[in-house]
C-alpha cells in the first residue's frame, strides 16, 4: 500500500505541473488589467508603466509564470494586488472557515441521506419510496443561489430565528453557539443537493446488492434483518457510494464559491470572488493551487478506502 502511495504522489507532482500552467495561462487571458484598480482620470501613461513593473507584469508571459513557480517551490507565493499582503497569510485565515463549513455540510448530508437511502432501498416502490425519490430529485435540482435566498427571507427575514451571515456577531461573545447559528445556513444549502444525490446513489447501490444470492442465503438462514442490510448488505454497496464522496469535494469547493458570498462567510469562495473582481492574479493562482491538491489529496484516500471496504481489492 505504501509503495502504491508514493507512486501516486509522485504522479500528482506533474499533474500539479499542467494544472498552474493552464491556470496561469487562463487568469492572465482573462479581459482586464490588475493596473485598472489604479487608474483614475490623472493617472499618466508613466504612472501605469511604472506600476506595472512594480507588479511585474512588464515581463513575458512565460517568465512571469516561471518567476511564480520559482517562488512558490520556495513557499513563497507572493503578494496580494490589491491588500499587499504575504498572499500565504491571506490563506491561511480563510482555509479554516472554508474547511469548517464543507465539513459541517458533509456530515449533514451524509447523516441525512445514507440512513434514507437505506430505507428507500429496503422498500422499493412503495410510497415512502416515491416520497423519498421526490425529495431527493428535488434537492439536487434546486440551485444554491436560489435556496439560499429562500432560507434567508424564511429563517433570517420572517421568522428571525437565524442569522442572515457572517460567522460571528459583531459585538457579540464569539461562543460556540453563535458560531452555529451562523453555520446553519449556509451548510443547510450546501448540503441539500449533495444529499439528494447521496441518497440516489445509496438506494440503487443497495438495491443491487440486496438482491444478491448471499444476501439471501444469510435471511434464510436466520439472520437478523438489520445485519443483513447494515452489516453484510451495506458495506458490498460502498464502492460506489465512497466513489461519490470523493467527487462531492470537487463539488462543495464550487459551490462554497456561491454559498460564501450569499452568506458573506468569509472562507475561500468569498475569497475567490473578491479575487476575481479585484484580478488579483497571485490569489487567484493560489486558491487555485490549493484547489487542485485537496481534490488530487482527496481522490487518493477515496482509492485507499476501497482497498477497506472491499478486501478484493489490493494495490500492489
Amino acid at each position: 500500500m505504501m509503495a502504491y502511495v508514493v507512486r501516486r504522489v509522485l504522479l500528482a507532482i506533474p499533474v500539479l505541473f499542467g494544472i498552474t500552467v493552464i491556470n496561469f495561462i487562463i487568469i492572465n487571458l482573462s479581459p482586464g488589467d490588475p493596473v485598472d484598480m489604479y487608474i483614475d482620470p490623472h493617472t499618466t501613461e508613466t504612472e501605469i508603466a511604472l506600476k506595472k513593473e512594480q507588479l511585474g507584469l512588464n515581463e513575458p508571459l512565460w517568465v512571469q509564470y516561471f518567476l511564480w513557480l520559482g517562488n512558490m517551490l520556495k513557499g513563497d507565493f507572493g503578494y496580494s494586488f490589491s491588500s499587499y499582503e504575504p498572499v500565504t497569510t491571506i490563506l491561511l485565515e480563510r482555509i479554516g472557515p472554508t474547511l469548517l463549513l464543507m465539513g459541517a455540510a458533509i456530515a449533514v448530508a451524509y447523516l441525512i441521506a445514507i440512513p434514507i437511502g437505506m430505507i428507500s432501498a429496503i422498500r422499493p416502490y412503495s410510497k415512502l419510496d416515491y416520497s423519498i425519490t421526490g425529495l431527493s430529485f428535488l434537492g439536487i435540482s434546486i440551485p444554491n443561489f436560489f435556496l439560499g435566498l429562500t432560507v434567508i427571507y424564511l429563517f433570517s427575514l420572517h421568522w428571525q430565528l437565524l442569522p442572515s451571515g457572517g460567522m460571528r456577531t459583531l459585538g457579540g461573545d464569539e461562543g460556540i453557539g453563535d458560531l452555529l447559528q451562523h453555520l446553519v445556513l449556509p451548510a443547510l444549502v450546501l448540503s441539500t443537493g449533495i444529499a439528494g444525490q447521496m441518497i440516489r446513489y445509496v438506494r440503487a447501490s443497495m438495491l443491487e446488492v440486496l438482491g444478491q444470492d448471499y444476501l439471501r442465503t444469510a435471511k434464510a438462514k436466520g439472520v437478523k434483518p438489520f445485519y443483513v442490510v447494515v452489516k453484510h448488505g451495506f458495506r458490498n454497496a460502498l464502492i460506489p457510494v465512497i466513489t461519490v464522496i470523493g467527487l462531492d469535494i470537487s463539488v462543495l469547493i464550487g459551490g462554497s464559491v456561491i454559498t460564501e458570498k450569499m452568506f458573506q462567510w468569509p472562507g475561500m469562495g468569498q475569497l475567490t470572488m473578491q479575487a476575481i473582481l479585484s484580478r488579483d492574479y497571485p490569489v487567484l493562482m493560489a486558491i487555485n493551487l490549493w484547489a487542485a491538491v485537496v481534490v488530487l489529496t482527496v481522490n487518493l484516500i477515496t482509492d485507499i478506502l476501497y482497498s477497506y471496504a472491499d478486501p478484493r481489492i489490493r494495490y500492489r
